[in-house]
């Protein structure tokens, strides 16, 4: 089984809040529609699934170039 990283960047209001465990459960759920099948040669389903998150905020600043210099 081999491990995938998955990062999104995603504005949010000031005033508001992100919920990770939230944001987990729909891709747990989304990724349960796509990949849930049984292989044909060995009989077993498939074990694909969210194991953790990491919540950071971006402590990013924005450059934005004049037009001129």
């Amino acid at each position: 089984m081999k491990s995938a990283i998955f990062q999104v960047r995603i504005q949010v209001d000031d005033d508001q809040e992100l919920n990770p465990l939230y944001l987990s459960e729909e891709l747990q759920a989304s990724i349960n529609s796509m990949y849930c099948y049984r292989d044909s040669e060995t009989g077993e389903y498939s074990n694909t699934k969210v194991v953790g998150y990491k919540l950071d905020y971006d402590n990013f600043t924005p450059f934005i170039a004049k037009d001129e210099y």
